[in-house]
């Protein structure tokens, strides 16, 4: 799987892995660059890519046998794919990370759209949406760290793991005080994640969704998850019948590669 819009004959027809490539370039070395992958590494063998976030689906799909699935996997962005009644793809291009989810007009821009664009998914459903809050928080963090920092506005997603590690030690603290401000950060995001939601319906027929990636790992992904419920409960009630599904963190970290690992036909 990866990230971006992937054809049919697996090719990259847009990934913003290689911001910095210029088009011809692009063109000529990143377009077939899984095609090249694959056979090097591994001569004339089966290949199929897809989009991360359409692998998220098909493992939702085969972790609760049911379909009209959202998949989701909240891990260095958002990734999210939908599964028709039937388990099937649609042949959409659901790059969600890109949806504009907050409309305010003070919303943060993102290192991606270099200001073009303001309350884009990235800082919302994935790890930026909890490290953003991380000093908001109560989380003690290097400088290098906080929201703030510059090392924390670039496209690189290194910092905002480390950073992700350390509120959910801080989840972990016997301090009472201390906690109860790091859960914040996850009821912060559940909320994040219930908007989404009751925005995806508009155009998605959703019974179901399956939360995944590092972000919803621990008790903070639980916490995360209830409040998300809550905010369809309240805010969306025609779309409160929706019914959440997670998965041991092991599946949370590795769901999409067993997904995509059944993906090639074998003849």
């Amino acid at each position: 799987s990866a990230t971006g819009t992937i054809s049919a004959d697996n090719e990259a027809t847009w990934c913003d892995i290689f911001p910095n490539v210029p088009p011809d370039v692009y063109k000529e070395k990143v377009v077939d660059i899984f095609k090249r992958m694959a056979k090097d590494l591994c001569g004339d063998v089966p290949l199929k890519v897809i989009n991360d976030g359409e692998v998220t689906a098909l493992a939702a799909f085969q972790k609760i046998k049911k379909g009209n699935i959202m998949g989701i996997s909240m891990g260095s962005s958002e990734g999210a794919g939908y599964a028709n009644k039937d388990g099937h793809l649609m042949g959409w291009i659901n790059e969600l990370c890109y949806l504009r989810l907050d409309l305010n007009p003070k919303a943060p821009t993102d290192p991606w759209s270099k200001g073009a664009h303001t309350g884009l998914s990235h800082l919302y459903l994935g790890q930026r949406g909890a490290t953003k809050l991380a000093v908001k928080g109560g989380v003690e963090v290097p400088d290098t760290y906080k929201f703030s920092h510059p090392d924390m506005r670039t496209i690189k997603h290194e910092h905002h793991a480390q950073c992700l590690k350390l509120i959910q030690k801080a989840m972990t603290d016997t301090d009472a005080e201390k906690k109860a401000q790091c859960t914040k950060i996850y009821e912060t995001c559940g909320v994040y994640l219930g908007y989404a939601l009751g925005q995806y319906c508009e155009f998605y027929d959703i019974d179901h969704v399956m939360i995944l990636g590092r972000v919803s790992k621990g008790e903070g992904g639980d916490i995360m998850l209830e409040t998300a419920k809550k905010v369809l409960q309240e805010e969306f009630p025609d779309h409160a019948k929706i019914e959440f599904h997670t998965a041991d963190d092991h599946f949370k970290g590795v769901g999409q590669c067993i997904a995509a690992a059944a993906l090639p036909e074998i003849k």
